[in-house]
């Protein structure tokens, strides 16, 4: 080789050759000519260098003239290129460990990014679990973009226990409505009878729920469901723990959240001196009727096959299967339904519904849902009728004139509460402001002298004071609760299928109609601030 060289220089061929400087003053070119027939610099061959050397950005024009003259000068024709730096990988794990996120920034002078580099940064970071490759791939691709890169699976919270009933509770008490939309008073269905060993009710426990795991592995507990006590009440045993069966055969009574089976009390005559006043927890069957000065209260529902005359009769559903004849003292309370067939100078208050088959006669009647006189006749006339939804009559009113106030739209029984808690909070205030200032005088007082007894009365007022103060809190939480619902509820309707009399007062929520001329087959209610009237339907 050497030889070959001497010989080319003996013979004045040398090729063009070039030299690059990299320092901290920039890139620098220098080109040497050819000598004799040697070949010169090709500035591809230059170019292709500067780039294995990491310089790409040069002055093209200065490479060609340097190129071009190749004169051995050394000429600046670009800068050094800024250092490699890392990538920044930037992984967060969110607060609960359930997802974490990857975001890739590369600055222009970045050394490349690899899978592995990342797989790497992702792992040290403690991320075990749940790893999207899609979004890893997303965020390689798209430098800068936040990803979700993994996520954990959350736990399973567990189920609370809760109760099955075998038997049917819905249809307890109601009378049963014929395809016609008629009240058949023969088939009743009052009482849900059970035998002895019958299964009423089981427990389904409480699931303890499935554990998750979090993107770091680590396994998360899920929130176990909450046991319920069983609602074990008279005459029922308890199987297996969760079962609960009949004792006795009798009726199924649910009262106070406990399951009872009690005995039905059957009276076949009256309710008279030969019985006294009848109060018990179960159901009561009358097979004759209840006589003026009476009283029934029952817990479960009361079924008389007589009339109700001048008596008082209170229980969960009230059937009178012939009727009430008041005499202005005749009253009658149901936490859920009212059926007669006719209902004459009595006060009836019911939670759900009054259904009378044939008239109400200068009556006071109150039903938190609706009021439904439709049977043979469905006469109201007289009196005052009121239902939170609704009142449905064929006739309402007398070709007397007869004075007669049907009014919907507020439930009657928050209303009563309504007024009962506004009274308790006045006299409740009365006592506060009397409490506080039996409380300053004894506060401006020599504390260090006070005697004893003064001590033990400042104790005392001051608990009483703060006692009254929360029991004023609750019972104007309740109005509030109350005052809410009123502005929830929808206006009611009322329902006329024959014919309505002047005489007549049309009440829905707070508007007033009188009536002044005979109207028939026509509905009452609230729109745009006024009652409107349309057809019956």
């Amino acid at each position: 080789m050497q030889d070959q060289i001497v010989e080319k220089i003996e013979d004045n061929v040398i090729d063009g050759y070039y030299s690059i400087d990299l320092n901290d003053e920039g890139v620098f070119l220098a080109v040497y000519p050819p000598q004799g027939n040697g070949k010169s610099v090709n500035e591809s061959v230059i170019i292709e260098d500067l780039k294995k050397q990491g310089v790409v950005d040069f002055k093209y024009p200065l490479l060609v003239k340097t190129v071009k003259e190749a004169s051995g000068t050394k000429m600046k024709i670009g800068e050094l290129p800024p250092p490699e730096v890392e990538p920044e990988i930037q992984v967060q794990i969110s607060r609960d460990r359930m997802e974490a996120t990857l975001q890739i920034i590369k600055p222009k002078n970045s050394k490349p990014v690899t899978h592995e580099l990342i797989l790497a940064k992702i792992q040290n970071t403690g991320i075990v679990f749940g790893i999207n490759n899609t979004a890893l791939q997303q965020a390689f691709e798209r430098p800068g973009l936040q990803v979700i890169v993994a996520r954990g699976e959350s736990p399973v919270d567990g189920t609370n226990a809760y109760i099955k009933y075998f038997v049917d509770l819905d249809s307890q008490g109601k009378p049963v409505e014929l395809e016609n939309g008629k009240v058949d008073f023969r088939n009743l269905n009052m009482f849900t009878i059970v035998q002895e060993g019958d299964l009423l009710a089981e427990k389904i426990p409480a699931t303890q729920g499935i554990s998750g795991t979090d993107v770091m592995g680590n396994s998360v507990s899920p929130k176990p469901g909450k046991d319920i006590v069983l609602p074990i009440g008279k005459n029922v045993q308890v199987l297996d723990n969760f079962k609960i069966v009949a004792a006795i055969a009798g009726q199924l009574l649910i009262a106070n959240n406990k399951i009872h089976v009690v005995p039905v009390i059957e009276i076949k005559g009256d309710v008279d001196l030969s019985t006294g006043n009848v109060e018990f927890v179960g159901n009561v069957i009358v097979r004759g009727s209840v006589q003026a000065g009476f009283t029934i209260k029952a817990e479960g529902n009361v079924e008389i096959f007589g009339t109700v005359s001048g008596g008082t009769v209170e229980g969960k559903n009230i059937i009178i299967k012939m009727g009430v004849q008041g005499m202005g003292r005749g009253h009658i309370k149901a936490v859920g339904d009212v059926v007669a067939k006719f209902i004459e100078n009595a006060t009836v208050y019911a939670g759900n519904d009054v259904i009378v088959s044939e008239v109400v006669f200068h009556s006071k009647i109150n039903a938190a849902k609706k009021v439904i006189v439709q049977g043979k006749r469905g006469l109201i006339a007289g009196g005052k009728v009121v239902a939170g939804e609704e009142i449905v009559a064929k006739t309402a009113g007398t070709q007397m004139a007869t004075c007669t106030e049907l009014e919907v739209g507020i439930n009657p029984v928050m209303r009563e509460e309504y007024q009962l808690i506004r009274k308790e909070i006045k006299k409740l205030e009365v006592n506060l402001d009397q409490a506080q200032k039996a409380l300053n005088i004894l506060k401006a007082m020599d504390q260090s002298s006070m005697p004893a007894d003064k001590r033990e009365m400042l104790l005392k007022l001051t608990k009483a004071q703060f006692h009254l103060v929360g029991q004023i809190e609750t019972m104007r939480n309740r109005m509030a609760e109350i005052e809410l619902a009123f502005e929830e509820m929808k206006y009611g309707r009322i329902r006329v299928a024959e014919s309505i009399y002047p005489g007549v007062k049309i009440v829905v929520g707070a508007l007033i109609k009188p009536i002044r001329e005979q109207l028939s087959y026509t509905s009452f209610f609230a729109e745009d601030g006024d009652i409107k009237i349309g057809p019956f339907n």
